[in-house]
Order: structure tokens, then C-alpha cells, then sequence
């Protein structure tokens, strides 16, 4: 089988399917790697290496061709026309939500599967895109906060004064949430946090964060504010208005990791405001090694989709259209 691998930056995508590392274990297991130039640039690793772990180094529609396309992000509608029937194409679409689109590339007769699918069970794990990308994304939130920041986190007693730790709180318990709380507490910040989900509780002191059910309330004094809640395919709830962000401490930190938890439009230029859903990134490499990890593991699993049983638990989730048809939840 010949593995290709996308160039994803002209869509703002800084990430890669790939790494040299899982390029090395498509070959080992007899496959051919053929690998987009410039595919890994935006992600710390340059041609030299995918060439180093035995890729073949070739233009987009050289790509195209392969029997099994690896992408972070769905195909351009130009790259449509190279698809052919047999093949397989597994990407993210979680923000791919044109139906029309989809309807084109099923058309097109190839195979997708849709590793943002991917069913939160315990067998899922090693596959499990959004959570990998999600734990980045929480950790780039707050190193980010504490970088933009206009003092020390932690708690400081010196013979000059004492500083005393930063107050932080992070609305959204999920995975990037958890991670957010996770860091800040670790960096000495007194972190506290609110999810909606029962379990929430637990898993936010687990990490170090005190769990406060009238979260709002604590917003207006608090250094930091890190809102987290989506999920993919819902609408965003918004849980800050610009009220509440208006009445923080001068200089304070906003990141809204869902692109509309947070109320836009205060009047606050001191605030330092960051509203990004792919704060993952930001720190390419990481993003990438890990996603690469999560492709590795599904293509391992299913054997690089040789037979395909539809009634798998997993399958059934991820395969999104095959043989120009509509699988799953798309209709």
C-alpha cells in the first residue's frame, strides 16, 4: 500500500498527519510513505527527515494518488478531482460542516474516515484526536495567560515584600479545561473551576482546582479567566458577558477556547483578550507528534483498513461515506 501524506498550511493548519517517527513504522509494517514537500515545516520537521525515515518526497497531486491519504484537515475542492474509487482519505472534519461538500466527496467514491468520530471509549484511547489535541490546547491556555500576564503566579515572601498568588478560573471541565487548571495550579495560581457535569467535581480537584458551583461571581476578581466549554457539533454556550469581564482586576488575562463562551465588545483595552479554538497550533510539534500517534494507532488496529467490518464499534463512528455512500450520523 502507498501512504500519502498532506501539506495542510495553505488552510492556516500548522499541524501534520505524520511524523519521520510513524513515517518509519508505515515502512516498517511494508508500506511505501509518499510525503507532500513542505508537509512538516509548520510542524518542526523539514524534508530531510521524512526523506531520513524513507518518504518519498513528491508535488500535491503526486500525493493525491496514493491509496491511503493521511490529513489533518479535509481535502481542498481542487484536490477532489484526483480521488478514485478505492482509496481512502482519514482527516479531521469536526469543523467540516458543509453538507454539500461532503455530498462531493462522497461523489467521489473514496473512502473517509473521521478521526474526530473517534467514540470516548476505553479501546479508543490511543485514536482519540481530541482528547491529545485538547490537553495541548489547555496547556498553550495557560502558558499563555501566565506569559501575558503583569506578574508572578505563585505565592512569594522575600525580604522585599511578599507577592501573593494569582486567582484563576476556568469555566469548561473537559479535557483542555482539566489541563488548564492542571498547569495554573502547578505554577502556584489559586485555580478555581466549574463544569456542568456531575463528575466534575471530583476530576477538578484531582487536579489541584477547587470546584465553585456560582463561578460567575468569582470572575470579577480574578486574574485570569479561561472559558473551555464546547463540544463538537453544539451550539457554544456563552458563559461571560461583557459585564463580567468588565468588572476584572486592570491588566487581567481572557482566553476563550471555544470562539464564543466569552461576550465580546468590553471596553477594557488593558485586558488581554485571546479568543482561539486551535490553540494547539501554537505548539506544532507537540500537536502533530501527538496526532500522528493517535493515526498510527487506528491504521495499526484496523490494518491499514484491508478488510473493513462496518459493525466494528469504532468503525461504525468514524467512517464517514465509502463506496459513495453516506455512513454514520451524515445523511
Amino acid at each position: 500500500m502507498k501512504i500519502g501524506i498532506i501539506n495542510n498550511f495553505l488552510r492556516d493548519e500548522t499541524r501534520v498527519c505524520a511524523t519521520p517517527q510513524t513515517v518509519e513504522t508505515y515502512i516498517k509494517d511494508g508500506h511505501e510513505v509518499v510525503a507532500e514537500k513542505g508537509a512538516g515545516l509548520q510542524s518542526g520537521f523539514d524534508d530531510a527527515a521524512y526523506r531520513a525515515a524513507g518518504a518519498d518526497m513528491k508535488e500535491r497531486q503526486d500525493v493525491l494518488k496514493c491509496d491511503f491519504i493521511l490529513s489533518v484537515l479535509p481535502p481542498r475542492k481542487t484536490d477532489l478531482a484526483y480521488f478514485k474509487e478505492g482509496q481512502w482519505l482519514l482527516c479531521d472534519l469536526t469543523t467540516f460542516d458543509d453538507k454539500a461538500e461532503l455530498q462531493d466527496l462522497a461523489k467521489t467514491d473514496i473512502g473517509v474516515i473521521d478521526m474526530g468520530k473517534m467514540p470516548r471509549i476505553s479501546r479508543a484511547q490511543t485514536m482519540d484526536i481530541l482528547s491529545s489535541q485538547a490537553m495541548l490546547a489547555g496547556y498553550k491556555a495557560a502558558t499563555t495567560a501566565l506569559n501575558a500576564l503583569l506578574q508572578t503566579a505563585p505565592l512569594f515572601m522575600t525580604s522585599a515584600g511578599t507577592l501573593f498568588p494569582i486567582k484563576a478560573v476556568v469555566i469548561g471541565a473537559g479535557v483542555a479545561g482539566l489541563q488548564a487548571v492542571s498547569v495554573l495550579k502547578r505554577m502556584g495560581a489559586n485555580v478555581l473551576a466549574y463544569d456542568i457535569r456531575k463528575e466534575s467535581k471530583t476530576e477538578i480537584e484531582s487536579v489541584g482546582g477547587k470546584f465553585v458551583s456560582n463561578i460567575i461571581h468569582e470572575i470579577k476578581t480574578a486574574n485570569v479567566l479561561i472559558c473551555s466549554a464546547f463540544s463538537a457539533g453544539k451550539k457554544v454556550p456563552l458563559l461571560a458577558r461583557k459585564e463580567d469581564i468588565s468588572s476584572m482586576p486592570f491588566a487581567s488575562v481572557v482566553i476563550d477556547m471555544a470562539e464564543g463562551n466569552i461576550e465580546t465588545g468590553f471596553a477594557r483595552d488593558d485586558i488581554y483578550f485571546v479568543r482561539d479554538k486551535h490553540l494547539e497550533r501554537k505548539i506544532a510539534l507537540s500537536a502533530s507528534t501527538l496526532f500522528a500517534n493517535n493515526v498510527r494507532a487506528f491504521l495499526q488496529t484496523f490494518g491499514y483498513m484491508k478488510k473493513v467490518d462496518f459493525e466494528d464499534e469504532i468503525l461504525r463512528d468514524v467512517v464517514v461515506c465509502s463506496d459513495g455512500f453516506l455512513r454514520g450520523r451524515i445523511k
